[in-house]
């Protein structure tokens, strides 16, 4: 069941995530359960230090963030 409710700076229900990021010429990719909103133009990603990805993440100073629904 969907409920709109309205223009907010939160998610709800909150979902899991899947953060990625370039390894060379290949992508990565790792499931994040938390995900914060910081304001209408910024997200927190907050991953433990040992995933893979956040080297990947420093070095290349990009990731995508990608919220999985229900269809996925």
């Amino acid at each position: 069941m969907k409920k709109n409710i309205g223009s907010k700076l939160a998610l709800y229900p909150m979902p899991l995530t899947v953060i990625g990021a370039m390894n060379g010429d290949k992508p990565t990719w790792t499931l994040a359960g938390h995900l914060g909103i910081i304001g209408h133009d910024r997200v927190m990603v907050s991953l433990a230090a040992p995933h893979f990805i956040n080297g990947k993440i420093k070095e290349t100073k990009k990731l995508s963030i990608n919220l999985v629904d229900e269809i996925m």
